[in-house]
């Protein structure tokens, strides 16, 4: 008997996959198509006219998408070089630190655990302060200010993305050096290699497919970033011939920056169509190279770092190691030490002047929680976080017990898809589908922000769920096949008390997303009171050139959103050790 097909063909089986499949046609494929109509016609307030490729026309006429594809080229590779070598560096010295090991741990979850929301303006603060007198330049002795000076705009910003990315690529390729056979490094120690030796021939090669996927993934996510040049710069100072007759380009106008921009000055919603079709073709190649180049990963050619050998390689090595694992630190220490200082300052200080404030006070958890009624919006971030786990198993579970039925070439296949529609979201996408709930009248409400993060939720619950239903034994669904029960009898009686452990890692996972989430609110919540936290903290500070900015308020309320994520990721850090199908299969 095929015990992959004991159940054999059902109207359920072929209804299981579409609600997934209705999800990623609304989120992943709707958004493109609207934007490739939308585009060939005029949209003044609701009244259409043809269009032609005449807003095409205008897009490549325009001087200032062509200066912002060269902003984005040279963010996204600068950002990608540098997280991949920081974070292989911090993967060695995690690989080799005994007494350091938790300290650094600890400091590279400060950034990975921080939504960008809280973490980018903080750091902001520390490196602009109050027009360039800040943190830092009480440290460094001269100011940098992001509003004036376009290089210090492009490079801060750059730094704080560098900094966000580090920890995924540092624990992925940690991870895959922690499979190194202790056989081999002894070996290796025994023949005299040490610190660049082991990086260079032996580090290095054994975490190359790791390190092609991670910086090939890093450079399309920093192809597509829009949340830290938006919150750090604002699209940043205008440079020498970044002002052109309909644009004003900044150091930081990304793509994704200008097309924002384009979104909110044009009456006419057919061009920043049309500008969404070329950036989305753009974002596409890149998804198309990183999955060209994972794919090619998996060959047997060596990865090495050219360099000198000897003792001047070791000490510069042994030094990278070290002012990256010391800036790590530092770096961490300083974002939550700023955070919780703000916090407490009853004066809304634009910089820290002493150990504690002068002002010490608790008013500011007072007044977010009493006059400012912060409370509701963590409730509205409840909803939308919430609503999006709830509807992770009705979503997913059903389509992943298909996928564990079908063959392997298909299952790999939609899994690709997936991914592929998933990486390729980003302003864009969101855009043209605000046009579509615009149309539809869904945006006096959660609807368009659920769907959305549901499905970003997709790929990672999906890939989660599968391969726990792998690991049960078939002789379960040849019983409940024996016994004469539904395929829904089986879904909802055996499969999902079964994957209880795997549903509440994927909804966890999709509540932190979502609650983290930034950009997706910015664009579809208009009005103040449907606000998650993310955009009424950033209410709070604005962009950068914004006027009196309520540093203690965003701090107070930062602080209590952190220990709220804290206590929940704590709660639900490792549900999978409590599988009853690991124990039954033991």
């Amino acid at each position: 008997m095929d015990q992959s097909r004991l159940f054999g063909p059902s109207r359920f089986l072929k209804a299981a996959a579409v609600p997934l499949i209705l999800l990623v046609l609304t989120a992943g494929v709707l958004p493109f198509a609207a934007a490739l109509r939308e585009s060939l016609f005029h949209d003044v307030w609701g009244e259409r006219s043809w269009a032609g490729l005449s807003n095409y026309s205008l897009l490549f006429r325009d001087r200032a998408f062509v200066l912002s594809l060269g902003i984005t080229l040279a963010w996204a590779s600068l950002s990608a070089g540098l997280t991949l070598g920081i974070g292989f560096c911090l993967a060695c010295a995690l690989l080799e630190a005994r007494r350091g090991f938790k300290p650094l741990f600890a400091a590279l979850l400060v950034p990975w655990g921080v939504p960008a929301f809280i973490a980018v303006p903080i750091w902001r603060m520390i490196v602009h302060g109050s027009g360039g007198r800040s943190v830092l330049s009480a440290l460094l002795g001269f100011e940098l200010n992001l509003l004036t000076d376009p290089a210090a705009g492009f490079l801060a910003a750059l730094g704080v993305d560098v900094w966000l990315g580090v920890p995924l690529a540092a624990f992925a390729v940690y991870a895959s050096l922690r499979k190194l056979s202790r056989g081999v490094l002894e070996a290796a120690r025994l023949d005299g290699a040490r610190g660049w030796t082991l990086a260079r021939w032996i580090y290095l090669p054994s975490a190359r497919t790791t390190i092609l996927v991670m910086g090939a993934l890093e450079f399309v996510k920093s192809f597509k970033e829009f949340s830290v040049p938006f919150l750090m710069t604002a699209g940043g100072p205008p440079f020498r011939g970044g002002i052109t007759e309909r644009h004003i380009v900044g150091a930081t106008s990304t793509l994704e920056i200008f097309l924002y921009d384009a979104f909110r000055d044009q009456a006419d919603y057919g061009v920043p169509s049309a500008y969404a079709v070329a950036v989305g073709a753009l974002v596409i190649a890149a998804v198309a190279l990183w999955m060209a180049l994972r794919r090619r990963s998996r060959g047997e050619e060596p990865l090495s770092i050219p360099g000198p050998n000897g003792w001047v390689a070791e000490i510069l090595w042994a030094a990278a190691k070290g002012i990256a694992a010391g800036l790590a630190v530092a770096s961490a220490a300083a974002v939550v030490y700023v955070t919780v200082w703000l916090s407490l300052s009853d004066l809304s200080a634009v910089y820290v002047d002493g150990l504690l404030p002068r002002f010490l006070s608790l008013r500011p958890y007072i007044a977010v929680l009493r006059d400012e009624g912060i409370l509701r919006y963590f409730l509205n971030t409840l909803i939308a976080a919430g609503s999006t786990a709830l509807l992770v198993p009705a979503v997913i579970l059903p389509a992943a017990w298909l996928l564990t039925r079908a063959r392997p070439g298909r299952s790999a296949q939609a899994f690709a898809l997936i991914e592929a529609l998933g990486m390729a979201g980003g302003i864009h996408s969101l855009i043209p589908l605000y046009v579509v709930f615009r149309v539809l009248g869904l945006l006096d409400g959660y609807t368009p922000v659920v769907t959305v993060y549901l499905f970003h939720a997709v790929p990672f619950s999906l890939f989660t769920l599968k391969a726990y239903l792998d690991r049960l034994p078939k002789s379960l669904e040849e019983t409940a096949a024996l016994e004469g029960m539904r395929p829904a009898s089986y879904l909802v009686r055996v499969l999902a008390p079964l994957c209880a452990p795997a549903l509440v890692t994927a909804m966890m996972t999709a509540f932190l997303a979502a609650w983290n989430g930034f950009l997706v609110p910015l664009v579809f919540l208009n009005d103040d009171r449907l606000y998650t936290i993310g955009v009424k903290l950033h209410s709070y500070v604005g962009s950068v050139a914004s006027g009196n900015p309520k540093w203690n308020l965003f701090a107070a309320a930062s602080v209590i959103n952190l220990l709220i994520i804290g206590a929940l990721f704590y709660r639900f850090k490792d549900p999978l050790r409590r599988s009853d199908a690991g124990e039954a299969e033991d």
